[in-house]
């Protein structure tokens, strides 16, 4: 059997983890005031640039994994579950369609079946696609923002803690540590990139439709109806409904990688103890 299929670069298993960082950015923290969104996301960026240092500090002795990975296979396909339920609302037309999110876990299954390579090659591609159609929108948003609107708003620190527990989800990936290469460490830069962004889809999610506005469920798709570029193109909801699908597919194919490690992990143990 290939071993090359059971390893990820360093780069790619942080453009799979910043791609599905794009999950909880824009289908819940832009929705958030950004002082809170900003807040929770720096707490998360602190949280899972601890673990990754700490994770590398064992160097090539984690090749194997963590112990505590053998009891998490459950717990990541649940999540993978519901990271494919929301992947269905990417598209009005299939927001809870069961056959829809059925579909992409399906999908993302196989990418996972094939190993922690395949899935690194494929974020390694669709980063720089999902990224292109967000930045599209958020760039070309930029000249609608009005400013009064950015001012220290409604909300609670209840709402960076829950800034803070979206953001970490991405940081799954952490589970995938031992199948990098032993010269290779994690990267920490997914971890502040989605900070950062997630801080800055919500002010001009805020900025644009008010901070009222920008509490509604699929307010960011709502905001790319409203972009044009150079006042003739308009409604970039499609690019927006495509980078969310894309987005839902690399964390529900984290998540199951992950899984599948998780159980490799298990059963490794039990053969174990069985000897």
């Amino acid at each position: 059997m290939d071993k090359r299929r059971d390893r990820i670069s360093a780069r790619q298993l942080g453009a799979l983890a910043l791609s599905a960082a794009g999950v909880p950015v824009f289908q819940y923290c832009c929705r958030i005031h950004w002082l809170w969104t900003l807040a929770g996301g720096v707490a998360a960026a602190l949280t899972l640039s601890g673990l990754t240092l700490l994770l590398n500090r064992r160097g090539p002795a984690a090749g194997a994994g963590p112990r505590w990975l053998a009891g998490l296979t459950p717990l990541l396909v649940a999540g993978a579950a519901a990271a494919a339920w929301a992947g269905s609302f990417a598209f009005p037309e299939t927001a809870g369609n069961l056959l829809a999110a059925l579909l992409l876990f399906l999908l993302a299954a196989w990418a996972a079946r094939l190993g922690p390579a395949a899935a690194g090659r494929c974020a390694g591609i669709l980063l720089w696609v999902s990224g292109g159609l967000y930045g599209i929108v958020l760039l070309f948003s930029l000249p609608q923002i009005h400013v009064p609107w950015l001012r220290p708003g409604p909300g609670a620190p209840t709402d960076a803690l829950r800034v803070w527990a979206a953001l970490t989800l991405p940081g799954a990936g952490l589970c995938l540590r031992g199948a990098l290469g032993e010269d290779q460490r994690m990267p920490c830069w997914p971890w502040w990139a989605a900070a950062l962004l997630a801080a800055g889809a919500s002010a001009v999610t805020g900025g644009i439709l008010s901070p009222a506005l920008a509490g509604e469920p699929a307010a960011f798709r709502t905001l790319a109806r409203g972009v044009s570029v150079l006042g003739v193109m308009r409604r970039f909801e499609a690019l927006v409904n495509g980078a969310m699908l894309i987005s839902a597919f690399c964390l529900c194919a984290m998540l199951l990688t992950a899984a599948a490690g998780a159980n490799a992990k298990c059963k490794m143990q039990n053969e174990g103890t069985g000897r």
